[in-house]
Formats: structure tokens, C-alpha cells, sequence
């Protein structure tokens, strides 16, 4: 691991490394105001959490990568748990020289917090980090889950643990994106049989092609932004 990568991320961690983006003279220190300005103010679009079961092996990392970067260039700030993280450490995406490959709005955050666009959260027991920090946001924003431009990805198989951390998701409002395997037969059909809850407070999504994914994502997070009317 290089000097300029980060190891894995303590929600004290995240909201300290947004201290950098205050403004001492009018801003707070110590919350996720910082990221939730950036975010109303379009700097940031919104954010991505990606997760990764040992199952996701089965999806080439070239594909799962690239998806990240579309994020990235699309000023979508993305934090990575289990495989997910192992992909972005490969490519070279939890480097804080990768905030070339970001959107300008990205980069700069990037540059003032002196972080990469990937944020690594470690392995998928820490997934309570995202519970913690998606709470911490509606507190400090007057928001619900479902209003916030924050998204759920499972770029890879339908696994049963995958299905599980989904539902989670799902069920706290966050909508979720999920890759899967070419299949034959309706998206719906996959997700039902799959066992992804249909009435959930958060929405999925599936495909097979990660380029439409990725696009998806973009789409729901502006849908999201366009209803809070920023």
C-alpha cells in the first residue's frame, strides 16, 4: 500500500477528512454538513456506496472498475466495503492521485480534504459505518433516507449475502443497484426469484451490463436531486 493510499475508514475518519472542506468562519465542525453542502450546492452529485461479496469474483474487475470511474467522472463520491474495496485498491481508485480521474466538483473536494474519490470502509462487517453515517446525514440535513442522493451497488452476483445486505439497504431507503450475471428472463423475474424485497422503501435496479448500470445510478441520483430541487 503506498503513502497516498488510505487503509479502511472509521466514520470518525470520514468526518474528520470533511473538516477540510469548512469554513472555519461559518461552518461546523465535527458533522456531515460539510458533505451535505457540497452536495446541495452540486459540487458533489451525491454518493455511492459499493459493496462486494467473495461471490463478486465471478464479474472481471475490469468491468466492476470502470463503473467506478464512471461514478468518479459523473462528481459521484463512492465508498467501498468487502470486494468492492479489493477492486478499487487494484485499480489504483483509493490513491489519492486518482482525483484525476473525477469530476471536476470531485476533485476539488478531493484536493481540499486531501482524500481519494474512493473512500475504503473495509470488510462487509463494517457495513454499520454506512447505517451510521446514511443517519447522521438525515440528521444534519432534515432529510429521510429515501430523499437523499445516496445509492446502494452490488455490481456483481446475486449472492445470498449479497441479497441480505440489499434488502438491508433497501429497507432503510436506499435505493439499490445491482449487477448481476447475463440471465435470461425480465429483470424483475431475477430479482423475485433472487428474493429482493419488491416493497421496500428503496427501489432496485438490475442489469447485466454494467455500463447501463452506471448509467442508471447517474440517472437516479440527478431523479433524486431534481425532487429536493438542487
Amino acid at each position: 500500500m503506498s503513502e497516498n493510499t488510505l487503509p479502511a475508514l472509521a466514520v470518525a475518519d470520514i468526518i474528520a477528512a470533511l473538516d477540510g472542506v469548512v469554513n472555519s468562519n461559518a461552518e461546523e465542525f465535527g458533522t456531515t454538513k460539510p458533505l451535505l453542502q457540497c452536495i446541495t450546492s452540486g459540487v458533489l452529485r451525491g454518493a455511492a456506496v459499493l459493496l462486494g461479496t467473495p461471490e463478486s469474483a465471478q464479474r472481471d474487475k475490469g468491468e466492476y472498475a470502470d463503473l467506478i470511474k464512471k461514478l468518479l467522472a459523473n462528481d459521484i463520491i463512492v465508498l467501498v466495503l468487502g470486494y468492492a474495496e479489493e477492486v478499487a485498491l487494484d485499480a489504483g481508485l483509493i490513491n489519492k492521485e486518482a482525483k484525476s480521474l473525477a469530476g471536476a466538483g470531485l476533485e476539488r473536494v478531493c484536493t481540499l480534504a486531501d482524500i481519494p474519490p474512493v473512500l475504503p470502509l473495509g470488510g462487509l462487517e463494517n457495513v454499520g459505518n454506512v447505517v451510521t453515517i446514511t443517519t447522521a446525514l438525515c440528521q444534519d440535513s432534515g432529510l429521510t433516507v429515501p430523499q437523499l442522493p445516496v445509492v446502494g451497488v452490488d455490481a456483481a452476483a446475486l449472492s445470498a449475502q449479497a441479497v441480505e445486505l440489499g434488502n438491508t439497504f433497501a429497507g432503510l431507503g436506499v435505493d439499490v443497484y445491482a449487477g448481476v450475471l447475463p440471465f435470461e428472463g425480465s429483470a424483475e423475474d431475477v430479482m423475485a426469484a433472487a428474493g429482493l424485497k419488491k416493497d421496500a422503501p428503496g427501489k432496485f435496479t438490475a442489469s447485466s451490463d454494467l455500463g447501463e448500470l452506471g448509467d442508471a445510478i447517474v440517472t437516479g441520483i440527478e431523479q433524486k436531486r431534481a425532487a429536493l430541487g438542487i
